[in-house]
């Protein structure tokens, strides 16, 4: 038998350019029992809505569904061990912890700010208090000089003497 329009309807199809009625023609023909070999491949593509038509839940379906979720929740109540417990936490429960975190806290934050304080006192006392001569070596501390509540132009003039009496000792 010569199936050449159903292969243009195919080609047509296979191109979006079919019409309705065509499109049922290639229906009717895929729905036939004896569809031949070369074109059996394309038989699901067109015989998907009958099987889908017949694949229906049936009326009873919420029923069946409802039933085992019920005989599902039965069993679970059942097998349930005594020490599996929800807590659910309070605020009277929860309370004491944000008192202690708020305590933590509060503390931690104090004595950051008393650190900072005391730390930029100390690097205040010891930018104007001490002048030491470059030339000096760690081990020698007796050649530091401390000078106590000086302006910057006393520090300087007394770091120039001692660089000058420095350099005059290495001249000697």
């Amino acid at each position: 038998m010569d199936y050449k329009y159903i292969e243009q309807l195919l080609e047509s199809y296979f191109d979006c350019r079919t019409t309705l009625q065509e499109e049922q023609i290639l229906r009717s023909f895929f729905s036939q029992e004896d569809v031949p070999g070369h074109l059996a491949q394309y038989a699901d593509l067109f015989t998907y809505e009958i099987s889908a038509k017949e694949e229906q839940l049936g009326e009873d379906f919420d029923q069946r569904i409802m039933a085992k979720i019920e005989v599902m929740e039965s069993e679970a109540k059942k097998n349930a061990t005594p020490s599996t417990r929800i807590i659910k936490m309070r605020a009277r429960h929860i309370g004491p912890f944000f008192k202690a975190a708020a305590v933590v806290a509060m503390a931690l934050t104090i004595g950051r700010a008393a650190e900072h304080a005391i730390g930029e006192q100390t690097t205040e006392d010891n930018a104007n208090a001490v002048a030491v001569d470059p030339y000096i070596k760690s081990g020698d501390v007796h050649q530091a000089i401390r000078v106590k509540d000086v302006s910057q132009a006393e520090t300087k003039a007394i770091n120039d003497s001692i660089l000058n009496v420095a350099t005059k000792e290495e001249i000697q």
